[in-house]
């Protein structure tokens, strides 16, 4: 193959968004695989997990991390997911009256099962008695 037919691929480091392998992809891709684990993952996300993973900070002159906020954001995030949960317990709880419906359709079916175990009985007794006349 001649140098003016090959293509060079510019590769950059990236990381697994699976196992955290470190890998080089061509950044001109949308999606790749891992060649450790097999995963399929997204470039530009694999991308910036590298740089994040990868970043230096030079200079901090004053941070501020307000982890009330961030209880509070949480607290909240479990409170409203743990309202939903018992909601849809009870949205998923049959009424009386459904239960009392469902009970009344059992005992219908009950009845119509005994009248016909009932039936095929007397027909039973019946040959058998024509049986044992003849």
């Amino acid at each position: 193959m001649s140098e003016n037919n090959e293509q060079h691929v510019h590769v950059v480091p990236a990381i697994c968004t699976n196992c955290g392998a470190e890998l080089k992809v061509d950044p001109t891709q949308e999606a790749a695989v891992c060649e450790y684990c097999g995963t399929p993952f997204i470039v530009e996300k694999a991308i910036n997990k590298y740089s994040v993973e990868n970043a230096h900070i030079d200079h901090v002159d004053n941070v501020h991390i307000d982890l009330k906020g961030s209880v509070d954001s949480v607290v909240g995030m479990l409170e409203r997911e743990w309202d939903k949960s018992r909601q849809d317990k009870k949205e998923s709880r049959p009424t009386v009256e459904e239960r009392r419906e469902e009970h009344q359709e059992e005992r219908k079916t009950m009845a119509t099962m005994m009248v016909i175990l009932f039936g095929i009985m007397i027909v039973m007794m019946i040959v058998g008695k024509l049986i044992g006349f003849m």
